[in-house]
């Protein structure tokens, strides 16, 4: 029992000192650790520290989804030549037209609605627009600008069935003697109407243009064309009917008039394009319309064409897999033929490399860039070389209904660009710079 003593009390005291080197170390320990917390700053990265040294934490919880935001703004513009968008529309933007000074540009859109955008700075943050509300029961597919900027025609597909166009003008501010502050704002209403103008049959394309070939008196004519065989023309400003043809080519895909008034060209279901001419009577008036040309060249459906600016060409894209030029400047009358100057082929292809066709074409004013659009997919190409000058793959967010250049250059912050619009059934309306052509 003597020695048990001695070994036990070296045992407690050994156990003992263990025990306060370990609490030591682990005090020690924690207290680094609460030394570290309480003063953060110096673990922080000193990047973030330096953008704001000064601010609150609490303030710097607010401003974040500021930033995310201006992050993801700067994401939506992409593509180098997006110059704006005009937003607004409650529904997908079906149809657009610029007036003929460029300022004024008309859009219809599935809400029942027609916006008029006054386009006074194109990178302006906000647009002011006339906003003109539809009949109950219609749907706008198309519009185009009658005669000024203050009056527009519209094509309406009913519930029922059918089309309608409305021709929409401004009243002049009426000014009361008594008071001549009563002055009352300039509002919109129909001046024209006519109903199921191609009987059942929906319009897929209005254009319209100052007919000033020949005797024409430079008023305005619009061509309406329908999903059936036939396309009407419509003195703009009176709404009176004054042509009629039917393509006989079992549907139409469209159908433009030439920007001097003189021809009318569809794309429809077979390979070649018809090519009728407006004759003027010696007071202005439309005396009739003939079939005149007729291109053939292509294999497969025109998707869609377009009048060179002078209205000497018709640029036309089919479904074989190409572009083609043809100069319809020609003295048919003498029975000489039209002509195909060039032939490109659409430089667009799917992952399988499969050519994929144009859904839409416009030509710029100057006519050296054709836009085309085929899905989300936006490109510019040069119409001297069919070389692609630009692409945005993801032009909308959805696909691209309509496209339009704008007759004349419009102010841009401090320049003067040439612009491109376009529509998608994203609800939106986008503005584009021209790209630049390579030096000759």
């Amino acid at each position: 029992m003597g020695p048990a003593i001695p070994i036990a009390i070296f045992s407690v005291v050994l156990g003992a000192f263990l025990a306060i080197v370990f609490f030591g170390c682990y005090f020690r320990k924690r207290r680094s650790e609460v030394q570290s917390i309480s003063k953060p700053e110096l673990q922080s990265d000193p990047k973030i520290r330096s953008s704001k040294p000064s601010q609150p934490i609490t303030k710097k919880h607010h401003s974040k989804p500021h930033s995310h935001a201006s992050d993801k703004d700067q994401n939506k513009r992409h593509h180098p030549l997006d110059v704006n968008t005009l937003k607004g529309h409650g529904d997908s933007v079906t149809g657009l037209c610029f007036s003929s000074d460029g300022r004024s540009l008309a859009t219809a859109c599935a809400d029942g609605v027609i916006r008029i955008f006054k386009l006074d700075d194109a990178s302006s943050k906000s647009f002011k627009f006339l906003r003109i509300n539809l009949p109950a029961g219609g749907n706008p597919v198309a519009v185009a600008f009658s005669d000024d900027a203050s009056s527009v025609v519209v094509a309406s597909q009913t519930v029922a069935g059918g089309c309608s166009l409305y021709m929409y003008g401004e009243e002049k501010p009426k000014t009361s003697e008594g008071n001549k502050q009563q002055n009352k704002l300039p509002l919109p209403e129909i001046k024209w109407e006519r109903h199921k103008v191609h009987d059942k049959r929906a319009i897929l394309t209005l254009f319209g243009t100052a007919a000033t070939y020949g005797s024409a008196d430079g008023s305005t004519i619009i061509a309406s064309c329908s999903e059936g065989t036939d396309i009407m023309l419509w003195h703009g400003k009176t709404g009176k009917e004054v042509g009629h043809v039917d393509t006989n080519q079992l549907k139409n895909n469209m159908a433009a008039i030439s920007p001097d008034g003189r021809f009318i060209a569809a794309a429809a279901f077979t390979a070649d394009v018809k090519v009728w001419e407006i004759v003027y009577s010696k007071d202005g008036s439309v005396k009739e319309v003939s079939k005149v040309m007729q291109l053939k060249g292509h294999k497969s459906a025109v998707t869609w064409l377009c009048f060179s600016p002078n209205s000497e060409q018709i640029i036309t894209a089919s479904k074989d897999g190409s572009i083609r030029i043809w100069n319809i400047n020609v003295r048919y009358h003498l029975d000489e033929d039209t002509k195909t100057l060039k032939v490109f082929p659409i430089p667009l292809h799917d992952s399988n490399g499969v050519t994929l066709n144009y859904d839409r074409l416009s030509i710029s004013p100057d006519g050296r860039i054709l836009a085309a659009t085929h899905g989300t997919t936006l490109q510019w190409l040069c119409v001297e070389t069919g070389k692609v000058l630009e692409t945005a793959e993801k032009a909308h967010d959805g696909d691209i209904t309509c496209i339009s250049w704008a007759p004349k250059d419009i102010p841009t912050g401090n320049r003067q660009l040439l612009l491109l619009a376009t529509a998608g059934v994203d609800k939106k309306v986008k503005l584009w710079a021209a790209p630049s052509l390579p030096l000759s």
